[in-house]
């Protein structure tokens, strides 16, 4: 049957499946998982697919107790590249972890690009979860104690990941140690950050091979997972806990805000330290067309910029999640959390777009 169609019909069958169906189905033949491991899809039209992490303020288990603190779920038709219905709505529906044995006597503590790291702690174990494939790992054991770990993962260049866990504060550093999934071991590490670290904040951004850390001095600190050489630059604006890290096509982006206004920047030079200002909005942009929102009642924050796309950012605002065209000042879509009763609770943690590759697909093998 695949021959009768031809590769361009069975693209576009594949391309309207829902994308955890693609990372199954290609077992179904050889032109199946052609198509799908080498990326033709993605060469033909981006898949972007999408992750958020949030807490619905709700409760779990006949006893009333909550044994998981966040909810990580699926955002229907967030990043498509189609530009959007014009303010359409859609839906976020609870991924369905019980596949995950842990998932009852852990705790999501950080997510990255399709992958989910949780932890346990008593006793201490690590593992990573691929809602996309219902596959997961249990990392051996680190050496000393975890202050603070962070996931990362690119599915556009490599199949394997890395969780870095901070073990002990210095006066500008850390000891850390690092988990490789392609040689399966932890490694010790002393990094020195370049600046004090009663500076640094706990946002953080992983991309291309670096986590990128804000720090209430002003600055992004750079760490390279390669060599865990840290490289520091200034911001064009004040760190808050607004501030959030980004990228768009492959450049590094800083979101601020002021409480009134949202300012959106892109590095230019690394070395130089050069930003440009991109987009600037108002709580009056934002709400304009809206005659029962008025400003003061109204609450954005910045959530993600869209990998492709420079004009769309996503924002939270009470209850929804909404994808934002800044050039035209308009809502492209929305999504609402939880059911009406969910919602008075509900607080969206992060959000991820990331592409849909064969090493998102293949990851955890």
């Amino acid at each position: 049957m695949d021959g009768e169609l031809g590769e361009d019909m069975l693209t576009e069958i594949l391309v309207r499946l829902p994308y955890k169906s693609l990372a199954r189905f290609q077992c179904v033949s050889t032109s199946w998982q052609r198509l799908i491991s080498g990326d033709y899809l993605r060469r033909r039209l981006p898949l972007i697919t999408s992750g958020v992490l949030f807490h619905d303020g709700g409760t779990r288990g006949g006893d009333g107790l909550r044994r998981q603190a966040y909810t990580y779920a699926w955002a229907s038709g967030v990043g498509s590249g189609d530009g959007g219905g014009g303010g359409g709505g859609g839906g976020v529906a609870e991924a369905d972890m019980g596949f995950f044995p842990g998932h009852d006597t852990s705790t999501i503590i950080d997510g990255c690009n399709g992958l989910m790291l949780y932890y346990a702690s008593h006793p201490t174990a690590f593992h990573v979860v691929n809602p996309t494939t219902r596959r997961w790992a249990k990392l051996p054991a680190p050496r000393r104690k975890t202050l603070l770990s962070v996931l990362a993962f690119d599915p556009c260049a490599s199949p394997h990941y890395k969780v870095v866990c901070f073990t002990g504060w210095l006066r500008r550093g850390a000891s850390v140690e690092v988990f490789d999934s392609e040689d399966g071991a932890w490694r010790e590490h002393e990094v020195d950050f370049g600046i004090d670290t009663d500076a640094m904040s706990a946002t953080m951004h992983y991309f291309d091979g670096s986590i990128h850390v804000l720090a209430y001095s002003g600055h992004v600190v750079r760490i390279d997972l390669a060599t865990m050489a840290c490289a520091v630059t200034a911001l064009p604006a004040p760190v808050s806990c607004r501030a959030r890290a980004g990228h768009c096509r492959g450049r590094l982006r800083y979101a601020s805000s002021d409480g009134s206004r949202l300012k959106f920047w892109e590095l230019k030079d690394a070395v130089t330290g050069e930003w440009a200002l991109k987009h600037e909005l108002g709580i009056k942009d934002l709400v304009s067309g809206e005659p029962n929102s008025p400003a003061q009642d109204v609450t954005f924050l910045f959530m993600a910029f869209h990998p492709d796309r420079e004009e769309v950012v996503y924002l939270w605002t009470p209850c929804k999640l909404v994808a934002l065209d800044m050039e035209k000042r308009r809502v492209e879509q929305e999504w609402a959390l939880g059911t009406e009763k969910e919602k008075q609770g509900a607080h969206l943690i992060q959000i991820w777009l990331f592409p849909f590759t064969r090493h998102l697909a293949n990851s955890l093998i």
